[in-house]
């Protein structure tokens, strides 16, 4: 009797295979899907497909050492506390960088969202209240003058300043820091400024500006969900 079910169930697998377009062998067919059991795209378990995986449709996943981040560039002249309540609402906050190759990321997602050759980002990024009237100086260091707002960001590699940055200038009033994100490598006016790296400026917005880096962005970050 079990020799004739061993036929039968070995014909009935031959016959599939002859007969079915599934790739899927006869020993895979109690367990509900597609590998991951995610929804339709890679099969790594969430479901959202390409490179976003954990992050919500539209965000870009950035790997880091402490847990995946999320991040989104949104296009609006904001101030920081503008830009930060449009993060709020998304369950989100004003993201920082990790690293140079993050700020090459943001760079490029944002110049895709203002469709201008270039522009700045609003960032998590503040000034210290220690340091809030100080330029450069030994106490108030570029590597110290600021700190991350979005608890998730660490370390000092994504402090790209561009040169003699940050130099609270403007009766020591630039107390945020933005991204400048560029077509070509520099954006010149009155100084020469690298792409991809950061500057200290006003927390508020200045009114009727249209320049190369006139702050057209802002990018909001939150945790992966796996």
């Amino acid at each position: 009797m079990r020799a004739l079910l061993s036929l039968t169930l070995l014909f009935g697998c031959l016959y599939a295979i002859d007969f079915s377009s599934s790739s899927e062998s006869c020993e895979d067919d109690h367990n509900g899907g597609r590998p991951g059991g995610g929804g339709p795209g890679n099969g790594n378990g969430n479901g959202n497909g390409g490179n976003n995986r954990g992050c919500p449709s539209s965000w870009t996943r950035l790997n880091r050492a402490n847990g995946a981040w999320c991040v989104r560039v949104y296009a609006g002249t904001l101030s920081q506390t503008d830009a930060e309540s449009r993060c709020n609402a998304q369950s989100a906050t004003l993201s920082g960088i990790q690293s140079q190759a993050e700020a090459v990321s943001i760079g490029k997602l944002a110049l895709s969202a203002i469709s201008q050759s270039s522009g700045s980002i609003r960032i998590g990024l503040v000034r210290r209240p220690a340091c809030a009237t100080s330029p450069i100086s030994t106490t108030c260091s570029s590597l110290n003058s600021f700190y991350w707002t979005d608890k998730a960001t660490t370390g000092t590699n994504g402090l790209l300043w561009n040169n003699n940055q940050p130099d609270n200038q403007h009766g020591n009033t630039q107390k945020c820091a933005v991204l400048l994100a560029s077509r070509t490598a520099q954006v010149k006016d009155n100084w020469v400024w690298e792409a991809n790296r950061l500057d200290d400026v006003g927390c508020g917005v200045v009114a009727g500006e249209n320049q190369a880096r006139t702050i057209r962005a802002y990018v909001c970050g939150r945790r992966a969900s796996n």
